[in-house]
């Protein structure tokens, strides 16, 4: 195998030591392609844990058998228990029930 001769590994040490512009540009050059490795796999976390977040916030469990499934159902897809949607229950609520009256009076003082 044909190795890279002396001079030129002296040559790029020199270009990286020396503040030259090439040197200056190998160092950011470096710098940049540390930076992208080190904070890609950040992000993608982050947007994965999201992701995940969003999801598990869409899924009810059946009271019945335990299944885990999406809200948008009505019935389990593994016992075929009717669910309660949260929505359902909210909107079941009588306006008197969810109503404060509040009657104003005079204070005199």
């Amino acid at each position: 195998m044909n190795k890279p001769s002396s001079l030129v590994w002296m040559v790029f040490i020199l270009l990286i030591i020396l503040p030259t512009p090439a040197g200056k540009f190998i160092i950011d050059l470096a710098g940049g392609i540390f930076i992208v490795i080190t904070i890609t796999p950040l992000i993608l976390g982050g947007i994965g844990w999201f992701a995940w977040k969003r999801i598990q916030s869409k899924l009810q469990t059946c009271e019945a058998c335990g299944t885990t499934f999406l809200n948008s159902q009505m019935n389990c897809p593994v016992c075929g228990t009717t669910t309660k949607n949260k929505t359902d229950f909210i909107d079941n609520i009588p306006a008197s029930a969810a109503t404060i009256d509040i009657k104003s009076e005079d204070i005199d003082l």
